[in-house]
């Protein structure tokens, strides 16, 4: 499967700013290969921008429930949001806030939280921490690794993570796929408790 082509309307009149995967034949089984290992039926997706993510899971999957969640700093955001529930009707749903502002037994529902929001140090604790209060079954961790050199501060931060007490959660599998601005990483963590 190889979605390129088919999600070019994401991207239609839009100024670059910001990178997002390339749903090409390798990311399509990525995606499947997640789908299959975890098999969720929901998706709570911390960060949606473009929706290229939001997109490849729903397509790859079609019974799959997806959940965005986003504070709009861009303008596309939100048109993309109107395009992805006119194709995927009721299977997509999209709230604009933070997701550092959400109640945790609202997060609980998912059988997976895909966190790709806020890449600061901060916000990403934020993010992992409503993670150890809903404890979903897995969290997919975006940007997890950078292949810029060096160890970045996403795993860093996930190490840190791995050692608390309360962060019943081990690393599953990573996934490297293509992105418009480089070679990302994407990391399974699956709960152990």
């Amino acid at each position: 499967m190889n979605l390129v082509d088919e999600c070019k309307f994401l991207r239609d009149g839009w100024p670059y700013e910001e990178g997002h995967i390339i749903p090409d034949d390798r990311t399509c089984r990525m995606i499947h290969t997640i789908l299959k290992l975890t098999r969720c039926k929901n998706v709570l997706e911390i960060g949606f921008n473009y929706g290229h993510s939001a997109f490849t899971f729903m397509t790859v999957d079609t019974n799959l429930v997806y959940h965005s969640l986003d504070i709009c700093k861009y303008e596309h955001t939100l048109v993309n949001t109107d395009h992805l529930k006119v194709k995927f009707g009721n299977r997509f749903e999209f709230t604009k806030m933070s997701s550092h502002d959400l109640d945790p037994a609202k997060a609980s529902e998912y059988d997976m939280i895909f966190i790709d929001g806020d890449h600061e140090t901060e916000g990403m604790s934020k993010d992992l921490n409503l993670c150890i209060q809903a404890q979903p079954k897995y969290i997919l961790l975006d940007d997890y690794n950078s292949f810029m050199g060096g160890d970045i501060y996403p795993k860093k931060l996930l190490r840190h993570f791995l050692t608390k007490d309360d962060f019943n959660y081990r690393p599953v599998q990573e996934f490297i796929y293509r992105a418009t601005d480089m070679t990302n990483c994407m990391l399974l963590l699956e709960r152990t408790g």
